[in-house]
């Protein structure tokens, strides 16, 4: 009974450990055989290898497979494969995994380090247990304080005839939250790698050339046009760009490969998240102006300040850890310089066509590298390039607005004595046009004056020329001691007459009046106007009240005479007549004057009408 208990027991337990060697083995590491996995000239090590994490084992255990390791895959982001709380607990493991007949297909094996963040170093063991130092990136440490790194582009050279031994990568996991082999590793001869290489470079020297092109082509134009803000605005932008793209390349640690300075150097790359696509939003505000762009860009350069600051004081590892917030701002600036350029497809012109297409291309290249960023599989970055496109394309437009300019300056600098005598016989025929219209501009002139300050119905003057003329004779009489006389006549049961016959006899009987007031032979500086409605005035200049009274007797007799014929019988026409007089009745202004011959003639009206009354002195 003993012995079945002990046999069951045992049972459990092998069950047990078969269900747990998923997790922790002490199995052989994962291997790859290089024969198997080679194709188009490299092998890819994607796939399963060996994670021991919180630990860093001895060599000489990993040669004797003395330690515990989790089979994973990869690639794929440290975060994915171990548990949070581990993660937090300890930041540093080793990467596993054993190579065969490696020299059976390359001469010079050499893998391409790129696709490893943080700090690591690479080691391998052959098959006797002898070990070789690889390669490092900077300083691996159990703690943040010690670990120094540097992103050099690194290539390591494994051993050139081993026909196989286990890779062993030590990585010390302190700044990235997605750190770890995120991108393939593949086994590919030193040639090709070197290639590859040197093909990047190649092309970013060429973008980084096509950058200062840009800067120092807009630049000279602008100091040559400075009212051409936009080529400042175009240069700024290019030389974000430029920033950018030299600071976030791996080949900078080649000019400042002290690992002392990669926090700065990092934090200057998170600063330029936010720096080009302000400078784009600033360019476009300027090609494609709103209303509100210009508060718009106030803001974006407060938040520029507020990240470059925030960026500076915060840890590196809280920087890194932030990188959503300064892509947030990225996609605002981004989508804010997006709808300027779909609203300047409303503009029909060659400049929206050109910056919407280049737009269209840079828009692709920033969702791509956002992509790229969070993908454990794709690292494929092309937003540089397509901004360079960009630039390119609108330094090219603006060039060749700046040059035709210059053409068209020069075309008329060489041609411009037979253009200035072609003018001047041209400006010599339009001399006389203009004259011959100026001559028919002061005969419609005249007659808009004439139309001005004469009433359309009655064709006396109007109220407004009454006043001025009013003021100007009264100041000259006063000024020189002279009589002046007003006379205000109104038309009796007038409003009757518009009552009982129309609107229109009533016109007709104002006609009438003002036509046998013209006939009276005044003198030179009086004059007869319109003061409103029914009422008539009569300015009587170096007169005295005994003459104007006179005058307007008879006028008030003539006025009896008249008749007027109608539809509806013979409509007799009498006025009432009120006079003032400057110094008869001594008065001081113009308004005294209006007012005093008003009451006068509202005396006359209250006294039965159709008479003259002249202001009490």
């Amino acid at each position: 009974m003993f012995r079945a208990c002990k046999l069951f027991t045992l049972s459990i337990y092998l069950f047990l450990c078969a269900f747990s060697l998923p997790i922790l083995s002490i199995e052989s590491i994962p291997s790859i055989d290089v024969q198997t996995k080679f194709q188009n000239g490299n092998a890819g090590l994607a796939g399963e290898w060996g994670l021991v994490w919180g630990e860093w084992p001895e060599l000489s255990d990993i040669y004797t497979s003395n330690i515990k390791f989790k089979p994973v895959q990869l690639p794929n982001f440290i975060s994915s494969l171990v548990d949070e709380e581990r993660l937090n607990e300890r930041r540093y493991g080793t990467y596993l995994l054993h190579i065969d007949n490696l020299n059976q297909v390359f001469k010079e094996p050499a893998i391409h380090m790129s696709p490893i963040n943080d700090a690591w170093q690479a080691w391998w063991i052959d098959e006797l247990g002898q070990t070789q130092f690889l390669g490092e990136s900077g300083k691996i440490s159990q703690t943040l304080d010690a670990q120094k790194m540097r992103f050099k582009t690194h290539i390591l050279l494994l051993p050139k005839h081993a026909q196989s031994g286990t890779l062993v990568i030590y990585l010390s996991d302190h700044v990235y939250k997605r750190a770890g082999i995120y991108g393939e590793l593949e086994i590919q001869e030193l040639q090709s790698v070197n290639k590859g290489i040197h093909t990047d470079l190649a092309s970013r020297v060429a973008l980084i050339s096509i950058g200062l092109l840009v800067v120092f082509q807009n630049l000279i134009f602008y100091l040559l046009r400075p009212k051409e803000k936009v080529l400042l605005l175009l240069a700024v932008l290019a030389f974000a760009v430029l920033f950018r793209a030299a600071i976030s390349t791996d080949y900078v640690y080649y000019f400042l490969g002290n690992p002392d300075n990669f926090n700065w150097i990092i934090k200057l790359e998170y600063i330029t998240i936010v720096w080009p696509p302000l400078a784009s939003v600033h360019f476009f505000a300027h090609l494609f102006p709103t209303r509100h762009c210009s508060f718009v860009i106030k803001v974006g350069y407060i938040i520029l300040a507020a990240c470059i600051a925030i960026t500076i004081l915060l840890p590196i590892v809280q920087v890194i850890n932030s990188l959503i917030y300064y892509q947030l701002v990225l996609v605002i600036f981004s989508l804010y310089a997006l709808w300027l350029i779909l609203r300047s497809m409303f503009i029909k012109s060659l400049r929206s066509l050109l910056v919407i297409i280049s737009a269209f291309v840079l828009f692709l290249g920033v969702v791509n590298d956002i992509y790229a960023a969070q993908s454990s599989w794709y690292n494929f970055y092309i937003a540089e390039y397509t901004m360079f496109v960009f630039l390119f394309v609108q330094t090219q437009y603006h060039s060749l607005r700046f040059v035709a300019a210059l053409d068209i300056a020069e075309h008329l600098t060489d041609n411009l004595q037979k253009e200035v005598a072609d003018k001047t016989q041209e400006l010599s025929i339009r001399n006389q046009e203009l004259e011959e219209k100026a001559e028919n501009l002061k005969i419609q002139h005249d007659k808009i004056k004439i139309l001005s300050e004469t009433d359309h119905l009655t064709g006396l003057y109007n109220r407004q020329t009454f006043d001025d003329k009013l003021e100007a004779r009264f100041a000259h009489a006063c000024k020189n001691s002279e009589h002046l006389t007003l006379i205000i006549l109104d038309l009796d049961n007038f409003k009757s007459i518009n009552d009982n016959y129309g609107h229109l006899v009533g016109d007709e009987c104002l006609k009438m009046a003002a036509k046998y007031l013209s006939q009276i032979n005044l003198g030179a500086e009086d004059f007869v106007a319109r003061y409103g409605g029914e009422e008539i005035v009569i300015i009587l200049a170096n007169t005295d009240i005994e003459s104007a009274r006179d005058l307007s007797q008879k006028i008030c007799e003539g006025f009896r005479k008249l008749k007027l014929e109608t539809d509806f019988g013979d409509i007799k026409i009498t006025a009432s007549f009120g006079l003032a007089e400057r110094i008869y009745n001594k008065i001081e202004n113009v308004e005294h004057l209006i007012k005093w011959a008003d009451d006068a003639l509202y005396q006359a009206k209250a006294t039965g009408k159709n008479k003259v009354a002249v202001a009490n002195a």
